[in-house]
C-alpha cells in the first residue's frame, strides 16, 4: 500500500515539474533543482523562494554562466506536505542536479534530507529547526541564521532593553514552531523571564480563545512565531480587541507578506529579521524583484537569491564542479561581500551546516521595516 501511495504521489509530482533553460549542449550546462512548496499552506513561501532563485539564474546566465556553463533547472512542487517532498526529492535525484534548493518547511526537510545526502547532492534549505543541523549531514546548508542562533539573543534583548519580565510565545504547532518554543523557553529561564507557550495551527483563522487566555495571564509581551498568514490574522484580531501588549517576533512576523496582510495592525511590531529589504545593499535586488514580480521580496526570496550566489562563488573559488570540493570549501571559508556583493553580508558555514551571518533588529513604522541594529550571530 505504501509503495502504491508513493508511486501515485511521484506521478502527480512529475506532472508539476517545470523544465527551465534552453536547448544547449549538455557539456555547456549545469543543472540545478528547485524543490519547494508551490501549493498548499506554504505556497507563498515557495513562490518567493523560487522567484529569488530564478532571478539569480537569469542574472548569472546573462553574465556568462558559471565557469562558462549556462544554468538549466527544473522545479518540483512538494504541495507543502512532507511525504510529497520525499517523492519530489527521489525524482530530483534522477535528474542528477549539481545541487537542489529546498525545501523550506522544516518538517519536509527532515523527511527528505537523507535522500540527497545519500546521493551526494548539495542541498540548500530555507528551514530553521535545530533538529535538521544535528544529524551530522555535511551535505546540507542553511540559508539564514537558525532559531538557536537568534532566539537567545532576542530573549536577552527583550529582558534588558524592553524590560520584559513575563513572556508568552504563540507558536505554530509544527517542527519550526516547536523548535522555537523549546529554544525560547530555555533562553527565558537563563535570563530570568517567566515564560508560557500557546500553540496555534497552520491555517487557523480565529484566535479569540488564545487571545482571551493571554489576557488572563498578566504578561507584558507576546512573542509571535507563526507563519505569515496566521501572524497577520492574529495581529488584526489582537488590535481590533484594543489589546496594546508589546509584540515581538522573527522573520515570518516582519516579512513583506505579513505586513501586507496585517496592515495597520502591524504598526510598532519589533523583532529579528534574517534579511531586510531596508538594508541599503539589498535595495537594487529588492527593486528589481518588485519590478519583475509585482511585490516586495520576502526573506524567502532573499534567502533563495543569496543561496545561489553563495554556491556560485564556491564553485568559482574551487574552479570546478566537483561537489566534494565545493562542500569542503563552503565549510572552511568565508564569502565576503568583496568577493561577491550579491551575498549582501559576509557569510560562512559552521561544521553542522548552519550559517554564520549577521541579522537585523527591525521595527515596523508606517508599514515598512526600519532597521534599528545589525546583529552578529557571534553575540550570543
Amino acid at each position: 500500500m505504501f509503495r502504491k501511495f508513493m508511486l501515485v504521489v511521484l506521478l502527480v509530482t512529475l506532472g508539476l515539474v517545470l523544465i527551465g533553460g534552453g536547448a544547449i549542449a549538455q557539456d555547456d550546462t549545469v543543472t540545478f533543482g528547485i524543490v519547494c512548496e508551490l501549493s498548499g499552506s506554504g505556497a507563498n513561501h515557495g513562490a518567493q523562494w523560487r522567484n529569488g532563485i530564478l532571478l539569480a539564474f537569469d542574472e548569472i546566465n546573462n553574465a556568462g554562466g558559471i565557469l562558462g556553463r549556462q544554468i538549466e533547472y527544473f522545479t518540483v512542487d512538494t504541495e507543502s506536505r512532507p511525504p510529497v517532498s520525499v517523492a519530489a526529492m527521489q525524482y530530483a535525484v534522477t535528474r542528477s542536479p549539481f545541487a537542489v534548493f529546498g525545501t523550506i518547511y522544516s518538517s519536509s526537510t527532515i523527511a527528505n534530507m537523507q535522500i540527497l545526502e545519500e546521493a551526494g547532492i548539495i542541498q540548500f534549505v530555507g528551514s530553521t529547526a535545530t533538529t535538521i543541523y544535528e544529524q551530522g549531514n555535511y551535505n546540507i546548508f542553511a540559508t539564514s541564521p537558525i532559531n538557536r542562533n537568534v532566539f537567545p539573543w532576542l530573549v536577552r534583548w527583550m529582558a534588558s532593553d524592553l524590560g520584559v519580565s513575563k513572556l508568552v510565545m504563540v507558536y505554530t504547532n509544527d517542527e519550526m514552531g516547536s523548535d522555537g518554543r523549546d529554544i525560547m523557553s530555555e533562553a527565558a529561564e537563563r535570563y530570568g523571564v517567566e515564560f508560557e507557550g500557546i500553540a496555534i495551527q497552520t491555517g487557523q483563522a480565529d484566535f479569540a480563545g488564545e487571545i482571551a487566555r493571554i489576557q488572563g495571564m498578566g504578561v507584558d509581551t507576546i512573542f509571535l512565531y507563526g507563519h505569515e498568514e496566521e501572524n497577520a490574522r492574529f495581529m488584526i484580531q489582537l488590535r481590533t480587541l484594543g489589546i496594546d501588549l508589546k509584540v515581538v517576533g522573527y522573520s515570518p512576523l516582519l516579512s513583506s507578506l505579513a505586513l501586507s496582510l496585517g496592515g495597520e495592525a502591524m504598526e510598532g511590531v519589533m523583532g529579528a529579521a534574517t534579511w531586510s529589504y531596508a538594508y541599503p545593499p539589498i535595495k537594487d535586488f529588492a527593486d528589481k524583484y518588485q519590478l519583475l514580480y509585482g511585490e516586495v521580496p520576502s526573506h524567502d526570496a532573499m534567502k533563495g537569491y543569496v543561496a545561489m550566489y553563495t554556491l556560485k562563488t564556491a564553485i568559482e573559488q574551487v574552479g570546478s564542479f566537483d561537489e566534494e570540493l565545493v562542500r569542503t570549501w563552503l565549510h572552511e571559508n568565508t564569502i565576503t561581500t568583496d568577493m561577491e556583493p550579491r551575498v549582501f553580508l559576509d557569510t560562512s558555514y559552521r561544521e553542522d551546516g548552519t550559517v554564520d551571518r549577521d541579522f537585523f533588529l527591525v521595527k515596523i513604522e508606517n508599514g515598512e521595516q526600519v532597521i534599528v541594529q545589525v546583529i552578529s550571530t557571534k553575540e550570543e
